[in-house]
């Protein structure tokens, strides 16, 4: 052989390889659009969904480990994306919680506003049976005062 020469298929071989690719193909694509459509009919009368079914079909060829390892790393990654919002308000709660947390929000709101009203109003004296409380009528003794005893210093008792 001279330098550079390299050996390549015959013409009839490659035709005839040519010819058996398109055959197929078309046959492929044949069986494959039998199947296609029957898993429409199903998807259509009997609720399944194709891509799941796909999916299913996929893992079904795959090696055991392969396939437990795919589908334990899918549920940590599904996991992540769900906590991450990554798919957006997928899942709109439990409608018990949902009416229970409306009820407190609604309960919070009216507080809120009643408390806004007695601000505007401003603060009240206290009644005069509550204004005589002090620590000489209570067991407990506020702790910002001293306990018993005058403190020195120039004031007067009134």
């Amino acid at each position: 052989m001279t330098e550079g020469a390299s050996k390549i298929i015959n013409d009839k071989q490659f035709a005839g390889l040519v010819k058996a690719v398109d055959e197929n193909k078309t046959k492929v694509a044949s069986l494959n659009g039998a199947i296609g459509e029957r898993i429409q009919h199903a998807a259509d009368n009997a609720h399944l969904h194709p891509a799941a079914f796909k999916l299913v079909c996929k893992l079904y060829r795959m090696d055991e480990q392969k396939r437990d390892e795919f589908l334990r790393q899918f549920d940590i990654c599904r996991e992540k994306a769900i906590k991450m919002g990554l798919f957006g308000e997928e899942h709109v709660g439990d409608m018990a919680d949902m009416a229970e947390r409306e009820t407190q929000e609604e309960a919070d709101a009216k507080a809120a506003e009643a408390n806004a009203k007695a601000l505007e109003k401003g603060i009240k004296q206290l009644p005069d049976d509550d204004a005589e409380f002090d620590d000489a009528t209570t067991s407990k003794p506020s702790r910002k005062r001293g306990v018993g005893g005058d403190a020195p210093g120039n004031y007067k008792a009134h």
